[in-house]
């Protein structure tokens, strides 16, 4: 399963990508709050370890990604005054990434997969192939634990960088150009 910087480098990119609105200019700068919490809510779902039992369901499912939304459409109208829909979708989104990296992740530790359709179905899911290696949470600060939690965000910034780079630059183009893509 991917680290919280790789869940974090995957909330990022979303929060880049929300749509603007006028007067907006580009959209979320880097250091926005948009950013900021996309890149937490992104990690959020790995709370549950906290209670390990409970790692790999219900805050790992749709379920929990249209609540999160919900309550992002909640706080968002209320801050703002103004329809809440838009950052709502962002957000429920950088949430539910976390489910899709988890998804495409290694995890050789019982059980294997994750509740991704929870409140849906309680089956556990796992992808036909892997892309981010497993990460070791239970020793973690063995040399061991160090070398592959290493290794594991190494991974997760070779495959997750491309994505930034590329929306960094679609969003610079854009703004210098003007244009909609």
């Amino acid at each position: 399963m991917p680290s919280p910087v790789g869940h974090a480098l995957a909330g990022i990119a979303i929060a880049w990508c929300a749509p603007r609105t006028p007067g907006e200019g580009a959209g979320p700068t880097p250091l926005s709050g948009l950013t900021v919490t996309c890149a937490a809510l992104a990690a959020l779902p790995d709370a549950d370890l906290v209670y390990p039992p409970m790692h790999r369901t219900i805050t790992h499912g749709v379920g929990s990604a249209i609540l999160v939304t919900i309550i992002a459409a909640g706080v968002t109208g209320w801050v703002t005054k103004r329809g809440p829909w838009r950052i709502a979708l962002v957000c429920g989104a950088a949430y539910a990434s976390h489910i899709l990296l988890d998804w495409l992740g290694s995890d050789p530790n019982p059980p294997i997969g994750i509740q991704a359709l929870w409140p849906f179905s309680h089956d556990w899911y796992i992808a036909p192939w892997t892309i981010f290696p497993g990460t070791e949470r239970r020793h973690l600060f063995t040399t061991a634990a160090l070398v592959t939690n290493a290794w594991s965000v190494a991974v997760e910034v070779v495959v997750l960088s491309p994505f930034l780079l590329a929306i960094a630059w679609w969003r610079r183009t854009k703004l210098r150009t003007g244009r909609e893509f």
